[in-house]
């Protein structure tokens, strides 16, 4: 029995537009009935550094950039025993009142301090917590345990070069 390859095409043909529409149909199902949005865990970047001091130069409020954090790795408390913790890696930077000296060395002094309230912040919380809050509020209670620390002067914002969660 010899079969035509014009038959072998169609059936091919026909079986291929059968796995696209079932692709399709899941696909749309899947979003339509589960909570999930496409791209709802993308943040819009904090602006670098450099880009800050530039955009008040010259002002009254003018800001320097406290940029000698590095890269800080911290494991999220697990909220039961059968799961696994979350690994945020976050990359902060402050800005702070331009030409304060003695603010800068303060900043420079206790830069272990400040990694260490990092460490407690995140590790205080489960990764839904985290999340839950949202980076703004995040970022405005660590400018406040952060503010608390300080002596010579106040920062005036914390940002992320990095904000990655690693489940």
């Amino acid at each position: 029995m010899k079969i035509k390859i014009e038959t072998v095409n169609r059936i091919l043909s026909l079986i291929a537009g059968i796995i696209a529409v079932v692709i399709v149909t899941v696909t749309t199902t899947a979003f339509a009935v589960s909570k999930g949005k496409p791209g709802k865990n993308y943040r819009r970047a904090d602006p670098n550094p450099q880009k800050v001091t530039n955009m008040n130069k010259g002002k009254e409020d003018a800001v320097d950039a406290f940029t000698d954090f590095k890269q800080i790795r911290i494991q999220t408390k697990v909220e039961s025993e059968n799961e696994e913790s979350t690994v945020v890696v976050v990359s902060p930077w402050f800005s702070y009142p331009s030409g304060d000296q003695a603010l800068f060395e303060e900043l420079s002094q206790k830069e272990r301090q400040m990694r260490g309230i990092f460490t407690s912040y995140f590790s205080s919380l489960t990764s839904k917590e985290i999340q839950d809050k949202g980076e703004a509020r995040i970022k405005e209670e660590l400018l406040e345990k952060i503010n608390s620390q300080l002596v010579m002067g106040k920062i005036r914002a914390v940002y992320f070069n990095d904000y990655i969660f690693i489940d």
